[in-house]
């Protein structure tokens, strides 16, 4: 919490100097009269507001720092960009989390434009299907089943056409698995060898190796990011993405 000048004090503050005031209105009435009782009081309260001032901003410092995480998470996921970018992006995502749809239409675009399209970073996007969203797994499995065909390429076709459509692919789950036979045929693959992957579950232990990597560093929500070893969690405005990002082309 930030502790601003001029403004009400937190609760907590209000308690403990009423408790001090106490005490030094009969410390003061002891020593000196009222004059003595305002200076102890202002002089107390003074050192007290700035002590946890310094702690607020201490604490305040804290969370905002960048939390950096060690390891390579590339793993063998499709990438969007130039694979000898200095920037590596790691973007563990759920094709139904409304949050990893809010990142796509937004902050997403500006990245490709300014970062990927541009050869100094490139995006690997990887699989973090969460519990409750009937349709992430499919997605997941159906989109791995598009690069099967045709590569990282495919793969982001049916990403930005999931992404895209999301409320109204996910509507309804319980047609699943129609939706996503649909959405191949949307994005030109062969519509009798996707049925054939997709039924068969072929890349499932694929997208399972994406959960556990992503646990093993303590990763359960979606969208995160991790940018050259720094971790970035939510759908968050474009400029703490850019932040992150020249930061680390500057390295």
């Amino acid at each position: 919490m930030f502790f601003e000048k001029d403004k009400t004090l937190p609760v907590s503050i209000v308690i403990a100097s009423i408790v001090l005031s106490s005490s030094l209105l009969f410390l003061g009435f002891r020593i000196g009269g009222a004059d003595n009782t305002k200076k102890l009081f202002k002089e107390a309260m003074d050192e007290y507001i700035q002590e946890q001032q310094a702690k607020a901003q201490q604490q305040a410092a804290e969370q905002n720092a960048p939390k950096f995480i060690s390891g390579d998470f590339t793993d063998d996921d499709p990438v969007k960009g130039n694979k000898d970018a200095k920037v590596t992006i790691v973007e563990f995502s759920d094709f139904q989390c409304p949050y990893c749809g809010k990142f796509y239409e937004n902050a997403y675009q500006d990245i490709l434009k300014n970062y990927v399209n541009t050869g100094k970073a490139k995006l690997v996007f990887r699989d973090l299907p969460l519990d409750g969203h009937e349709g992430a797994m499919p997605a997941a499995l159906a989109a791995n089943c598009a690069r099967e065909q045709g590569g990282d390429t495919s793969y982001f076709k049916m990403h930005d056409y999931l992404f895209a459509n999301q409320k109204t692919l996910f509507a309804d789950t319980s047609k699943i698995d129609a939706t996503m036979k649909q959405a191949a045929s949307k994005i030109g693959l062969d519509g009798s060898s996707f049925a054939t992957c997709y039924g068969s579950e072929k890349f499932k232990n694929e997208v399972e190796k994406d959960l556990s990597d992503a646990a093993s560093v303590g990763i359960r929500g979606t969208p995160s990011f991790i940018i050259n070893g720094q971790y970035i969690s939510g759908a968050q405005k474009y400029e703490k993405f850019k932040a992150a990002i020249d930061a680390a082309l500057v390295k």
